[in-house]
């Protein structure tokens, strides 16, 4: 009984805030004429984002972060769900390679969990070639810890970051965005991201 209260109240704690966070959005302003463009996109997979970017040699690769637990590990119910919310945990970082090329159609027919939009962008090689260095590099340093989750269809390995509300997957995805050269309005606690004209 008195689990069951613990339970609702966290429950009645917890939806308000979401609900009145929910329509937090992040607003993308995309670097003006690289001089040599490559492609980038965000995938809005509803609660979460992850982000794909054009690589040298026309291939993509998708790349998302989260909870190491309720992310990688599958670990849902509610108490990891809440734990995840207010306290910084281990973070994870999900890698998947694709073949290009860099269309939506493409992105569409390889990305095998649901994506209900596609934001697409450019951005400087130079700048995504350093952001890729950077991610695969934290992708081999970690190869220990790798866990495949199929209903994400990535591969996980830790993140040298923590996972807290104040830096969840897609305020991450932002950073990543930003270190590509956009700039990024708003607070994007889910994931319905727009690009400014």
């Amino acid at each position: 009984m008195k689990a069951t209260y613990i339970r609702m109240w966290w429950l009645s704690l917890i939806i308000p805030i979401i609900l009145i966070l929910s329509g937090c959005s992040g607003r993308i302003t995309p670097p003006k004429s690289p001089e040599i463009p490559r492609a980038v996109f965000v995938l809005d997979h509803g609660q979460h984002s992850s982000l794909i970017i054009e690589d040298k040699q026309g291939d993509l690769a998708r790349y998302s972060y989260g909870d190491w637990r309720y992310y990688a590990e599958g670990k849902t119910g509610i108490f990891s769900g809440v734990r995840a919310i207010f306290v910084p945990t281990k973070a994870a970082l999900g890698r998947k390679q694709l073949s290009g090329p860099a269309t939506p159609e493409n992105i569409h027919e390889q990305v095998k969990i649901a994506v209900l939009t596609i934001v697409s962008l450019e951005a400087e090689a130079s700048a995504v070639d350093a952001l890729q260095q950077k991610l695969d590099t934290v992708y081999q340093q970690n190869q220990a810890s790798r866990i495949y989750r199929q209903d994400f269809d990535l591969e996980f390995v830790h993140y040298p970051m923590t996972y807290s509300v104040l830096n969840n997957s897609n305020q991450v995805i932002g950073q990543w965005l930003t270190e590509l050269g956009s700039e990024i309005e708003g607070w994007p606690l889910l994931s319905n991201w727009q690009v400014n004209p």
